[in-house]
């Protein structure tokens, strides 16, 4: 059962159980109370980035010892301020206990900050839903947090009490941050992939507690992300191999399923370097919007053409522009789109044009599979009998 908020890198609870063990729990009680009084107010809000700063200033006495213990201690790495969740963890999961009135560790909390992988972490990982992200990473090259979501909110439905949209989403990220800081996923851009260690924990929780039925929807939806991986590269053959003429009026059933209004492939004798255009909704504005259409797939595009583009804004009575390719774009092109003080220009590679025609079904048919799961709560409930 999912029930951890402000989830924590396991690094910092660590930390912090070391500290904790021995300490006389008024002391630690005592000096989270007073940082607490001191939240602030919206309209003057507390900076608590720098614990060497705020710790002099806003703490005495024995609050301020305790503290600067624990950020001291911890080698500056867990802000005594930002232990909310680690407090949660401890609490929720009996990692440490109070004895004489000073905090002890149980055996749970020994084992807990033992080995990097141990069996208190794995069943805390399980209940958690760190497993469920770890199983879905599994299963696609590389992720987006937004790729994830739907999947974790289906799980979340059935194994928490979280309703809120927002706090749905907090849970993931926190989560995802978790499994970066123990290096079971990484992070490239907005990118989440599972790493080979990442694989490797996953097997091991797998194999020691072995679920048939997890395992045949493990496998069933492996072999639907194969197939539509295939499907990707089937499509994007097809787009490399059909005509310009084709290719551009692809890109124009893309923009008006995107809700662009009046999309026009312009005449090919009179183009000047502008392939379509459209009108876009920004906000409460209408914007004029010019895109240049690059089938190439045998090399980058290079910062001339962005030029080249910017220069024909004004033919158009255009505000901004997009260069749609197949293959990718250079640095220095990447790098101009976002220029100070000149137009802007939104860049589409090709996986990202893959990624939208199949979003907004260009190109493809979607189909949907379904198949079923006990829901095995819905037994354990008993009946409301008056």
């Amino acid at each position: 059962m999912i029930k951890i908020p402000l989830y924590p890198e396991y690094s910092t609870t660590i930390k912090l159980l070391k500290i904790l063990n021995g300490m006389l729990v008024r002391d630690f009680k005592n000096m989270w109370n007073s940082i607490w009084s001191l939240r602030g107010t919206p309209q003057n809000t507390a900076d608590w980035t720098e614990p060497d700063q705020w710790i002099q200033e806003r703490l005495t006495g024995k609050d301020r010892e305790i503290a600067v213990k624990i950020w001291t201690d911890s080698n500056k790495e867990v802000n005594p301020r930002w232990t909310r969740g680690d407090q949660f963890l401890i609490s929720m999961y009996h990692l440490i206990t109070e004895t004489s009135g000073m905090y002890e560790l149980t055996q749970e909390g020994k084992i807990f900050i033992g080995k990097a992988e141990n069996e208190v972490m794995q069943k805390i990982d399980n209940e958690e839903g760190l497993i469920q992200i770890l199983r879905q990473l599994s299963l696609i090259e590389g992720g987006k947090r937004a790729d994830l979501l739907e999947e974790w909110e289906k799980y979340t439905k059935y194994n928490s009490n979280l309703k809120q949209d927002s706090v749905i989403k907090d849970y993931l990220r926190r989560r995802l941050v978790n499994l970066i800081d123990r290096k079971y996923i990484k992070r490239e851009g907005n990118v989440y992939t599972i790493t080979e260690k990442g694989l490797l924990y996953l097997q091991n929780i797998e194999n020691a507690n072995p679920n048939p039925v997890i395992d045949k929807e493990i496998q069933l939806n492996k072999a639907i992300e194969q197939f539509n991986k295939e499907q990707k590269e089937l499509l994007r053959k097809y787009l490399s191999e059909t005509t310009p003429y084709r290719f551009e009026n692809i890109i124009k059933d893309l923009l008006s399923s995107m809700g662009y209004d009046d999309v026009r492939v312009t005449s090919p004798s009179n183009d000047k370097g502008v392939d379509v255009t459209g009108i876009s909704q920004n906000g409460i504005t209408t914007v004029k919007e010019v895109i240049q259409v690059k089938q190439n797939t045998t090399s980058n595009i290079t910062r001339p053409v962005l030029d080249a583009l910017r220069g024909s804004l004004h033919r158009f009575d255009a505000f901004q522009g997009t260069i749609i390719t197949l293959s990718d774009f250079s640095k220095g092109a990447k790098d101009a789109a976002f220029e100070k003080g000149a137009a802007p220009l939104t860049l589409i590679n090709g996986n990202k044009l893959i990624d939208l025609l199949i979003k907004n079904n260009i190109g493809i048919i979607p189909k949907m599979a379904n198949y079923y799961l006990i829901n095995e709560k819905y037994f354990d409930e008993e009946e409301n009998v008056d």
